[in-house]
């Protein structure tokens, strides 16, 4: 582990002691300190998909509006908080029920954040989810809830009725994006081809994580995807691939 990591180790655990009163951990995540729920907290540093939040940085300024889908606790949605400041906003989408209530305790107070519990896809309707918990790889398909089932082996897989909305929607009743940011186990599909007005008219800069198994699961293809994109005349570049075959693309309009 090293000097490095005992030290960590030591400091993670003496900050729930020292925070003992207050609901509220701090973080230290890309350059910035932010304060999460304690049930949902688990250190005092933080290298979270580093690639995103350099693009995120990259392609966001003050006074920015930063569409967060499948926000989960709201790790970024608090990083692009820090980036857009006070006269910026943001717009969580997350329809788990027990991730969206550690969102809004991690939110609370902040009034440049927005936290809506919904799904995102190419329907406004309401739709089963396949919940697990607290975990941050359940879907609309259950099959792809399952592939990661085993990190919470004592969590149930519940299904749950939510609401799911289109963003071709959202985007005539809330502020429109600069920059959106898209993390939904496969669903991406779906979310893009419910936005096709708003990649044809607002035109945002996307950052988009593929899941290529999950992504087949939910009925869509990488081919299908990037062919949407093209179609709307966006070009993309990976920011990252794991060995794993998920990988983050940013896209912008050409």
């Amino acid at each position: 582990m090293g000097w490095k990591g005992s030290l960590l180790s030591f400091a993670n655990r003496l900050a729930p002691v020292g925070f003992f009163f207050i609901p509220r951990l701090p973080t230290y995540f890309e350059g910035n300190w932010i304060w999460l729920h304690k049930t949902g907290w688990n250190s005092l540093f933080s290298r979270a998909e580093p690639y995103t939040t350099r693009a995120m940085k990259s392609n966001l300024r003050a006074g920015d509006t930063f569409w967060d889908v499948g926000a989960n606790i709201g790790l970024f949605s608090l990083l692009a908080a820090k980036v857009v400041g006070p006269k910026g906003r943001i717009f969580s989408f997350e329809p788990a029920p027990d991730v969206f209530q550690l969102l809004c305790a991690n939110i609370r107070g902040l009034r440049t954040i927005r936290a809506i519990q919904c799904g995102v896809g190419n329907a406004d309707s309401v739709a089963t989810f396949a919940a697990q918990g607290v975990s941050s790889a359940a879907s609309f398909v259950e099959e792809v809830t399952k592939i990661n089932q085993s990190f919470l082996p004592e969590i149930p897989i519940r299904k749950v009725e939510v609401n799911i909305r289109k963003l071709d929607t959202l985007v005539k009743e809330l502020v429109e994006p600069n920059l959106v940011k898209i993390d939904v186990e496969g669903f991406e599909f779906e979310v893009l081809k419910g936005a096709r007005e708003l990649l044809s008219t607002v035109r945002p800069t996307l950052i988009i994580e593929i899941h290529p198994p999950q992504l087949k699961l939910s009925g869509g293809t990488e081919a299908l995807l990037f062919q949407l994109l093209s179609e709307h005349g966006y070009g993309w570049k990976i920011i990252n691939r794991n060995p794993n075959s998920l990988y983050s693309i940013i896209a912008k309009p050409v």
